[in-house]
């Protein structure tokens, strides 16, 4: 039974019994009367409310990516944004739309059948149709209905890398059924696919498809638009598998898109400070979607309404300015083949340098009060003091854990890494959302937001505390501990390079911070800020799985793996080198793709200058002599000792670029030192 079946007022109903909205907080002698009032004013069961209209019913359109997809430079998303925009002027307060420039995509409906029977389907988004146009010019790879439908035989391409298609022989032609890869985003299968003759390609599975094998994954394929591609459930596949092997199964696909350039539209609502209005503190949430995306991120829209209802409603008067943000694109929409996603918040960041500079805390929501024991916080590390802080006085330390980590796959990465700013971000969920992640399960139901009213407890008092706090608790000293342990681990397993340097560096950068951090000046913290902007862009990369991490570690990463490999050559272990390898992403790549689709890959991964390149943030693809010696190795008569020795030579590169990370780090901290030494001399 559907609970989006019933009426409002029985919903807010559950949702306020379920929610326990008036319990009192456990500390609430550590809270001002100020923040008393504040917290008094949230109300769980009205973000439930608007959590449950964001997600059913202002979208109801139909479309080839999954009904109630809000996706970048669609109509839908322009009407959501405005309807947001409306909803934060209802508080009284300034708002703003503010359009950029995307890669916008229009989808048809996606037909797909199997000896004659509908099978469901949906398109997947950054990937050709059977017809459409790109950029005004008209494409068709249909062979019926004037291009419009592609008939043609299924042939199940397992994995879909070399190995499978080496394996079932000719597929040119024919439609490819491919488990989709579970791991490495974006999966070049299609890439694969097309090399090989394939007219279009169907993808199944993903991870949790055990658990919801009626579910349809959607994710954007960062523009691999060689063939038509599709996608269907778990379910769906093993039925075409068991037709499959029962006999040959010919199957047409019916999809349409529309390519080109097109605007999206980032929702601002401001409450200007009364002291510090060039001072920012901002929460932040993405409204595009795929399916209906109740939890993702229609709850972290409903959390933003509801923070900014409670400020406008107490009445108080922040002393520095307070932005709460809608950003649009964060699923996709930047034109960078590197990393498509996160575009919204790259756009702001882009226009507002202000904020990244002068930020006391730019607070991300996506996926919020969803119903757990234990939620996780994280946040950079100057300011995790200040959110522990708020976590104890709400008596609430034993219900999240912290975290000084943050992935590239949302917006944080953009506030926090790219732009250098305190930042914090709630990870709200239970192992049990993943497999109703990005698919048509994801919808309200508010017995999965028992922990709203606490989130946003959390929230809202991080976020008044930034704003009126005259000097705030920016610890650069933490920053340094934390890269200081990075190094440490990397110097361990990098032995013949040296880390003195660095070490001394960050070493000299903690003392002089430390000293700034104990002036009692009113402008101590501006250079904080400052000095935070500027500095942490270039201390951190993303590593294989989308994690932070200190720039020295995916090279130091590569150094382990070609030692590894080393090693088990040297032992006449083959076996042991392939899977030493596989422990980085280009290792599993050019032992899974064909040597043409694995160069094309390369120069796919090289980016176009978005928010993944800026700071080089994702570490290049090793030299060219990596692709050779991964090629030799797939061959079971390779010159194992020549292979050891090209090895070798990439452990050695990859060392020499641990140390040349290591030299950028050290000329970055220097200068930051030097301006924090400055402040502290006596003028």
């Amino acid at each position: 039974m559907s609970l989006s079946r019933f009426r409002p007022t029985a919903l807010l109903l559950l949702a306020a019994l379920s929610l326990g909205i008036d319990a009192p907080a456990a500390h609430a002698s550590d809270l001002s009367a100020d923040e008393q009032r504040l917290l008094g004013q949230l109300d769980g069961s009205r973000a439930l409310h608007d959590l449950r209209r964001l997600s059913q019913d202002i979208i109801r359109t139909p479309s080839g990516l999954g009904a109630g997809t809000v996706v970048s430079g669609s109509p839908e998303e322009r009407v959501l944004a405005r309807e947001i925009a409306k909803t934060l002027r209802a508080t009284g307060m300034q708002v703003r739309l503010e359009e950029y420039p995307v890669r916008a995509y229009g989808y048809g409906p996606v037909a797909l059948t199997a000896n004659g029977a509908s099978v469901r389907a949906i398109g997947l988004h950054a990937t050709s149709a059977v017809w459409g146009h790109r950029d005004g010019v008209m494409f068709a790879h249909g062979n019926q209905s004037s291009g419009h439908r592609l008939a043609a035989r299924l042939v199940d391409a397992g994995s879909g890398y070399a190995d499978d298609y080496a394996r079932i022989g000719d597929v040119r032609g024919s439609i490819v059924l491919v488990r989709r890869e579970l791991r490495d985003w974006p999966p070049p299968q299609i890439t694969e696919a097309a090399s090989h003759g394939a007219l279009a390609i169907v993808f199944y599975g993903h991870p949790g498809s055990d658990k919801q094998p009626d579910a349809l994954r959607q994710d954007s394929l960062w523009g691999h638009e060689q063939i038509p591609a599709a996608a269907i459930s778990q379910r769906s596949a093993d039925a075409l598998r068991a037709q499959l092997a029962a006999g040959p199964v010919e199957a047409t696909l019916e999809s349409h898109v529309e390519i080109t350039d097109g605007l999206s539209r980032n929702v601002i609502g401001t409450i200007r400070g009364s002291e510090r209005p060039d001072e920012w503190v901002v929460v932040s949430a993405h409204l595009d979607r795929w399916f209906e995306g109740a939890a993702d991120n229609a709850s972290g829209v409903a959390a933003v309404l509801e923070i900014a209802r409670a400020f406008k409603r107490s009445g108080l008067k922040p002393r520095r300015s307070i932005l709460f943000v809608a950003v649009s694109s964060e699923e996709a929409g930047q034109e960078d083949p590197e990393r498509d996603w996160l575009a919204g918040s790259y756009a702001l960041m882009q226009r507002h340098p202000e904020l990244a500079r002068n930020a006391a805390l730019i607070f991300n929501i996506d996926l919020l009060g969803w119903t757990t024991s234990k939620a996780k916080l994280n946040a950079t590390a100057d300011v995790l003091g200040l959110e522990t802080s708020v976590l104890h006085d709400l008596g609430y330390s034993d219900q999240f854990d912290t975290a000084i980590t943050a992935g590239s796959v949302t917006d944080a990465w953009n506030y926090g890494v790219v732009g250098g700013a305190a930042t914090a971000h709630i990870e709200s969920i239970t192992p049990d959302y993943y497999p109703l992640y990005h698919t048509q399960q994801d919808v309200f139901r508010p017995e999965m937001y028992q922990n709203m009213q606490t989130d946003l407890r959390v929230l809202t008092l991080s976020l008044w505390r930034a704003a009126t706090q005259r000097q705030l608790p920016i610890r650069l000293t933490a920053v340094a501990d934390a890269v200081d342990a990075g190094l440490a681990a990397d110097a361990a397993r990098v032995t013949d390079v040296s880390f003195t340097a660095v070490r001394a560096a960050l070493a000299d950068f903690r003392s002089a911070a430390a000293a700034v951090e104990r002036s009692s000046r009113d402008d101590a913290t501006r250079l904080l800020m400052h000095t935070r902007h500027s500095l942490v862009p270039w201390l951190y990369a993303s590593n294989d799985d989308f994690e932070q991490v200190v720039r020295t570690t995916p090279y130091g990463n590569r150094v382990v793996a070609f030692e590894r490999v080393r090693a088990a050559l040297e032992g006449a272990d083959l076996s042991a080198a392939k899977k030493a390898l596989a422990a980085l992403y280009e290792g599993r790549q050019c032992l899974q793709l064909s040597a043409e689709v694995y160069q094309r890959e390369r120069a796919f991964w090289a980016g176009d200058g978005g928010w993944a390149s800026r700071f080089q943030q994702r570490t290049p693809p090793p030299p060219p002599a990596f692709e050779a010696a991964c090629g030799e190795l797939r061959h079971a008569n390779s010159d194992r000792a020549a292979l050891a020795t090209a090895f070798t030579a990439l452990r050695n590169d990859a060392a020499t670029q641990v140390g040349a990370a290591s030299e950028l780090l050290t000329a970055k901290l220097r200068l930051a030192t030097d301006s924090l030494r400055e402040f502290s001399r006596p003028h």
